[in-house]
């Protein structure tokens, strides 16, 4: 797979096309990165998607560490086992930017498998400055 990156989707009223970016089943990296309309990832509204295609494979996936300092700690997050025909969502308090935002300003995936995922950020809406 190599590395891929993605940005997430913002969602308006009307409705968005996700566009869902296949691993291929194979280990690789999936950076997650904000469009120059988003401008920044929020991590308050944040949620990345990886579904596991696979009947029988698992996946696991690793938030990698960012650079700055975290209240919470330093080093990746801990791996994340996508069972075979599950889907998993990430996200939420414990994701913060100080933690896993890159110097790039990006987030990092590390994946494992010989399954075949699709993996997507959804963003939601909002004045990105509050």
């Amino acid at each position: 797979m190599g590395t891929k990156t993605i940005n997430p989707v913002t969602p308006a009223l009307t409705g968005a096309a996700v566009t869902k970016t296949a691993t291929g089943g194979s280990t690789g990296t999936i950076l997650v990165a904000a469009t120059t309309t988003q401008n920044i990832l929020d991590f308050s509204k944040l949620a990345i998607v990886i579904e596991n295609l696979a009947t029988t494979a698992s996946i696991v996936a690793t938030i990698k560490k960012g650079v700055a300092f975290s209240e919470i700690g330093q080093g990746d997050a801990a791996a994340i086992t996508i069972l075979a025909g599950t889907t998993r969502i990430i996200g939420g308090a414990s994701f913060e930017s100080a933690r896993f935002q890159n110097a790039t300003d990006k987030v990092e995936i590390g994946i494992t498998s010989t399954a075949t995922a699709y993996v997507y950020a959804i963003m939601g809406p909002g004045n990105q400055l509050n």
